[in-house]
């Protein structure tokens, strides 16, 4: 089942599109927002979609946020026509030339960004929160993260399976005069049929398993998100990757206490990433990629490959330097280039989350699922009383 905070996307061409837009925005308000914030979000999501209606490609993406603060839209296109844009992030300003929709988008959301590229498309994101809601980093958080989830074209009935991605980022409170800490689980989780059991079947041999086999399920992925989030902080990302073989192993309820069986999951990816105000340290299991991205340069996050129950040492870590305003890019496959693409859209200053919204639109390669995951390091705001 496709989560309510991954973002379900719309390609907006008629107006049953504008219909199911409208749906969907309808259904991850409900218990989220009430009355009357849900009604603004119905104006909001039919603004966006007048003005993705008559884009190239217009599309829009909508998820219940995962702070549960409210109700995220995003929506971009892929317009050649589009010009360099004089925005601003305040809703209550003007913005010059944004047009009817988009300035009606504008005035109706609590928080509104939108990033032009000339020649290639514009992307835009807008919130309507909870009253009393904030969609801030708290004042003591070293970073800020943004993410954009989608599943593939076709959904389950391509994917021969349920979704498995995940994503999960948690700032620890402020320690010391090294500021607070964090750390952040990515899964790029893998259903498709095991290729070497059909070719058995095909070849009279072993008896192939009914079905897709699942590398990882939602209750698996549950547990490793329950452990990496009770992990202390400091602790390097190769020991939390033991801590979750072992978990699993002593959990047979998963039914993954026997190592043939626990090696299934390493061929889905699974990474973590640990980071501080200075440094990050990171263990990737499987084909995750990613990078630490400065303003005019890249620093690759690539460790060893492993698999959760094959090699019972730890993984290799890449323990890299970032500092303020520094960056890391996250991503499944599927995508190609992002690091490269997110110094040349000049994103270093664009919200988070409408980072990845330009990285998805201008970085896929191939119909699939796809997590993009961006982290700004921000421990020069973070207050000097917060240690």
């Amino acid at each position: 089942m496709f989560p309510d905070h991954g973002h379900r996307r719309i390609s907006v061409a008629s107006p049953d599109d504008i219909a199911t837009a409208r749906r969907i925005a309808a259904e991850r308000a409900d218990g989220v927002l009430a009355a009357e914030e849900a009604a603004r979000l119905d104006r909001l999501v039919a603004a966006l979609c007048g003005y993705a209606l008559n884009r190239p490609d217009g599309t829009l993406l909508i998820a219940r946020m995962r702070s549960g603060a409210g109700v995220e839209c995003l929506a971009y296109d892929r317009d050649p026509a589009t010009a360099e844009l004089a925005t601003t992030e305040l809703p209550p300003d003007p913005v010059q030339g944004l047009g009817a929709d988009l300035e009606a988008a504008r005035r109706l959301a609590d928080r509104f960004h939108i990033h032009a590229t000339p020649g290639i498309g514009s992307a835009l994101l807008a919130r309507v929160l909870r009253p009393g809601a904030g969609d801030s980093p708290s004042a003591d958080a070293m970073a800020e993260a943004g993410a954009v989830m989608i599943e593939r074209q076709g959904g389950e009935t391509v994917r021969r399976g349920p979704f498995i991605d995940h994503w999960f980022v948690r700032c620890s409170p402020a320690r010391g005069p090294d500021g607070p800490c964090g750390i952040a689980l990515m899964i790029d989780g893998e259903t498709e049929p095991d290729e070497q059991a059909a070719d058995q079947a095909a070849g009279g041999g072993e008896k192939a398993p009914s079905g897709p086999l699942t590398r990882m399920t939602p209750e698996v992925i549950a547990q490793v998100e329950t452990v990496v989030a009770a992990t202390v902080p400091d602790l390097p990302a190769p020991v939390v990757v033991n801590a979750i073989r072992r978990d699993l192993r002593i959990r047979p309820e998963l039914g993954l206490s026997h190592d043939p069986v626990l090696k299934q999951i390493g061929r889905s990816a699974l990474a973590i990433l640990r980071f501080d105000g200075k440094a990050v340290d990171y263990t990737a299991l499987g084909t995750l990629a990613g990078a630490v991205v400065r303003p005019q340069e890249i620093l690759a996050l690539g460790a060893r490959w492993a698999m959760v129950g094959f090699n019972p040492l730890a993984p290799a870590s890449v323990h890299l330097l970032w500092g303020p305003g520094d960056h890391v890019v996250l991503y499944t496959s599927g995508c190609a280039r992002l690091p490269a693409l997110f110094i040349h859209r000049d994103l270093h200053k664009v919200d988070p989350t409408l980072a990845a919204l330009v990285l998805l639109r201008d970085g896929v390669v191939r119909d699939d699922d796809h997590t993009i995951l961006v982290l700004r390091n921000r421990v020069d705001r973070v207050s000097a009383s917060a240690g």
